[in-house]
């Protein structure tokens, strides 16, 4: 089977599944259908797009590959074959501990403070403390974040946020 067959065989069956969900949620309550209704419908409209992209927008040329490798950046070793382990330049000086620590960091995070608070400071926090951003760029983010987190799950769907254990100590 062609690579152009396996990719559209792949869009038929999400395609199909997209179409599962629609006709199981027909079933829910409208409040239980706040979420996989849209997302079902989103998810066929992409996927006929992205169909339809494939099949009509393609020329006879070789298809290119869509993910770059650079292989330069993987060293070998003695026996020429790449190597598999990390090194300290890509973990930095925390390594794989420094990781566990951001998401138990986040986890505690959540539980204490709430969800809202929590967004907007380990995302703030993240884009500053890397030097992804600068400060004032960062925090633009952390509050777009904080508010698009809000409007979708508050506004939109209705749902009770967290607040966290410390909520109960200032009310």
């Amino acid at each position: 089977m062609s690579r152009h067959a396996q990719e559209n065989l792949i869009s038929v069956i999400l395609i199909g599944l997209f179409a599962m969900v629609l006709y199981l949620c027909q079933d829910f309550g409208p409040r239980a259908r706040l979420i996989p209704l849209p997302l079902a419908a989103f998810g066929i409209a992409l996927t006929v797009a992205q169909l339809v992209w494939h099949n009509l927008g393609r020329d006879d040329a070789a298809p290119i590959e869509m993910i770059s490798v650079d292989t330069s950046a993987v060293t070998a070793n003695a026996e020429g074959k790449p190597r598999t382990e990390r090194t300290e330049e890509q973990l930095g000086k925390w390594g794989e501990n420094g990781a566990y620590l951001i998401v138990a960091l986040l986890v505690a995070m959540v539980f204490t403070v709430g969800i809202f608070p929590t967004v907007f400071i380990f995302t703030g926090g993240y884009l500053i403390l890397t030097r992804y951003c600068t400060v004032l760029r960062g925090l633009t983010y952390s509050a777009a974040l904080t508010a698009s987190v809000y409007l979708l799950f508050v506004v939109a769907l209705e749902m009770q946020p967290y607040h966290g254990l410390l909520a109960g100590f200032l009310s």
